[in-house]
């Protein structure tokens, strides 16, 4: 199926005679070269688009999956340029950018697509169209398309595409701002072609896509009236809502007034009714300790009678 979208869009000029590198397994890799090695045709199964035997070698196999923030805006730039109103890039879309990398031939194009389409759905989203425009880099740079992708980015270009209405018009957005720069980077051709610059000024998140939409017009017409009513609303509390500040001040301080008074009765209650029983209880306690006195009394004078009886028995036996 995949060779025949590439002949039916154009990509392939002719059903190759093997399968392209992209199209075969990794597992799979070594069984093919045995079997060409046993057949004596030991033709390169990578070299299916006409890239010579030195130009393969010449290529690098550190390839760096790390983007830096300049090579982002970039991409985001490009991104943004062929989007559609969903979203999503198509990959005939950016045909004009193919057309300007002159070292990276179109079998490692598709190869890259693949890589980072693997349900080979017809459109694809803004993770993946950035590291599609990475791969392209640096193979424009010299570096060879990997054969995978890290587990993390595997995970997410396997999710499933959101089921939109196929019939809703497709809009592009526009780019963010740019700032001017020297060098030349990977897209400036395909950038200057389209009439946007390649130095892409970083700033925070666009808002310049919902420009001119029905929904951006109602929010702000919302904005206006809430500010128009807050706006109303201060005006009517200075010049009518003073009378009604002082009546209600004025219940507050009458309640807080009866709430003193009550508690200042209260407190002269509890004082009062404290010192008669206060003055109760002391006597209560006099009377008490009187009572521990005499029984502590008639038991020391009945143990000295014991004590006296006991030195006379004493004195009788000597």
């Amino acid at each position: 199926m995949r060779l025949i979208f590439d002949l039916v869009n154009g990509n392939a000029q002719q059903v190759p005679t093997q399968l392209p590198d992209w199209l075969i397994p990794a597992s799979k890799i070594h069984l093919i070269q045995a079997k060409q090695a046993l057949s004596g045709n030991v033709t390169d199964i990578y070299n299916v688009s006409g890239t010579s035997d030195d130009d393969d070698d010449r290529l690098s196999d550190d390839f760096d999956w790390y983007i830096s923030p300049t090579d982002r805006s970039t991409y985001e730039a490009i991104y943004n340029r062929n989007s559609d109103k969903l979203g999503r890039v198509r990959f005939e879309s950016l045909q004009p950018l193919y057309d300007g990398l002159s070292k990276v031939p179109s079998s490692d194009i598709s190869s890259a697509w693949n890589l980072v389409n693997p349900k080979s759905f017809e459109t694809i989203d803004k993770d993946q169209v950035l590291v599609f425009l990475h791969i392209l880099n640096q193979r424009e740079n010299g570096k060879r398309v990997p054969r995978g992708v890290p587990a993390s980015l595997r995970a997410t270009f396997s999710k499933e595409a959101p089921n939109y209405d196929l019939d809703a018009q497709q809009t592009q957005s526009s780019m963010p701002a740019q700032r001017s720069g020297g060098k030349k980077s990977f897209g400036h051709d395909y950038l200057s072609k389209i009439g946007q610059s390649s130095s892409i000024a970083e700033k925070g998140t666009d808002f310049s896509v919902t420009e001119g939409t029905d929904w951006e017009e109602a929010r702000l017409k919302r904005q206006l009236q809430d500010l128009e009513n807050l706006l109303e609303k201060a005006q009517q509390q200075k010049m009518g809502g003073s009378g009604d500040d002082g009546s209600d001040y004025g219940v507050v301080k009458h309640e807080f007034e009866q709430l003193l008074k009550y508690k200042q009765n209260e407190l002269r209650k509890a004082r009062a009714s404290g010192s008669r029983n206060d003055l109760g209880s002391v006597v209560t306690d006099i009377e008490l300790i009187e009572s521990q006195v005499a029984s502590l009394e008639g038991y020391l004078s009945q143990k000295q009678q014991e004590l006296a009886a006991i030195q006379q028995e004493i004195a009788a036996l000597k």
